[in-house]
């Protein structure tokens, strides 16, 4: 089986062992920080505040923290920045302890946030030389199905802790395995063997310089958006069917989707032909899974039917890794995978934004109708610059990469 056989290769299992808890602190963070600070503060304001604070504070820098990995070398980038986190999350803890305000608990959480090393973009970055061009597509849905595993592990995990042990302990865990997780992942040797980029290939644009990323990067905010939106409408669904915490596990359905996904694209990658065709069908689709959200009238219909939301994500991050790898230029590995995360990010976050005004006075299915609507309006921008994605991963046809 593909899978057992690149886990099997050198240092590969570790690595996504170590990757996994090095981003503990992205799934566990904003959770934790909400929990926490409400806590201590009985504000949600407050709480909210600081969880802001962390997300924005983490897209805000990973880019940068992705080209001085790039230019650096790993090391001395991880270790540091993770470092930093664990203790900006830990300072957390002892600000309100002490009974700090919120503006000094907000910094503490901007500063863990701004400071969380990009181990998501290295990893990415890494899969060429740890597998056979074979099974680079393969490696891809692996890294996939991580991303979905701190994503569901961290806030299950978050809420244990924090009935459990006390809401203090997701922050502390996190810090602990965010910086563990750092160290063991810089350790594996293959990170030594990371070439920094040339000077000659330091430029200020970085990994924008080329038109293929920047497009990826725009495109890449609609994706984001759908489960911005969905985060909101799925628990409006369970507060008008019983309980707004049926929010969870309806949003664990998704991710369960996203899984499926991932490995029936691992299954049937060649039916999407070209990356290029592939996103433009994916663009198509997405939107569609989408609506038939509008059809469930019980909690058990939207079990069956969350999942459904979710298989687009894998796949069309899979795709976007293949065309990015294709695309960045010489040096920018790290800096322009955390680009294309930070545009799921920026788009999620937006998403979000946007549904809970709409949702509070319209109701769940107005954001359905948005989760749907907004990234179908950009199908035009990836349908009238599909030929861009195309020349990236066949540079024989580029002549000269423009526009």
């Amino acid at each position: 089986m593909a899978y057992r056989r690149i886990l099997a290769r050198p240092h590969v299992f570790a690595l996504c062992a170590t990757s996994v808890l090095a981003r503990l602190p992205v799934g566990m963070g904003s959770v934790a920080l909400v929990i926490f600070v409400h806590d201590r503060t009985g504000s949600f304001g407050a709480a909210g505040l600081a969880a802001g604070a962390f997300t924005v504070g983490l897209g805000a820098t990973s880019p940068l923290l992705g080209r001085l990995v790039d230019r650096r070398g790993p090391r001395p980038v991880l270790i540091p920045a993770a470092l930093v986190t664990a203790l900006a999350l830990v300072a957390v803890v002892f600000l309100a302890e002490a009974g700090a305000g919120t503006g000094a608990l907000v910094l503490a959480a901007a500063v863990a946030g701004c400071s969380t090393p990009p181990v998501g973009g290295l990893l990415r970055q890494l899969w060429p030389r740890l597998v056979e061009p074979a099974d680079l597509v393969n490696g891809y849905v692996i890294d996939s199905l991580l991303i979905e595993v701190f994503f569901v592990a961290g806030p299950l995990l978050t809420g244990l802790l924090a009935a459990t042990v006390g809401p203090a302990s997701p922050l502390l865990v996190a810090a602990a395995a965010g910086f563990g997780g750092a160290l063991w992942f810089a350790a594996i040797p293959v990170l030594g063997g990371v070439e920094r980029a040339a000077a000659e290939h330091r430029t200020r644009a970085g990994a924008l310089a080329s038109p293929a990323i920047r497009l990826l990067v725009v495109t890449g905010v609609p994706i984001g958006v759908t489960f911005g939106v969905l985060d909101v409408v799925l628990p409006a669904f369970g507060a008008e069917h019983g309980n707004s915490a049926l929010g969870g596990p309806f949003v664990a359905a998704t991710a369960f989707g996203s899984a499926i996904g991932a490995l029936v694209y691992g299954w049937q990658a060649h039916r999407f032909r070209t990356p290029a065709q592939g996103s433009v069908a994916l663009a198509i689709y997405q939107p569609l899974v989408v609506l038939p959200l509008l059809l469930a009238d019980s909690n058990l219909a939207m079990f069956l039917l969350a999942p459904l939301t979710g298989t687009y994500i894998a796949p069309a991050s899979n795709l976007r890794n293949q065309i990015a790898q294709a695309a960045m230029p010489p040096g920018t590995g790290t800096e322009a995978f955390t680009w294309l995360a930070l545009s799921l990010t920026v788009g999620a976050s937006a998403g979000a934004a946007l549904a809970g005004p709409l949702v509070q006075s319209s109701g769940w299915q107005a954001g359905v109708l948005l989760a749907a609507g907004l990234p179908a309006l950009c199908i035009p921008v990836i349908l009238l610059r599909r030929e861009l994605l195309h020349r990236a991963v066949r540079p024989d046809l580029a002549g000269s990469e423009g526009g």
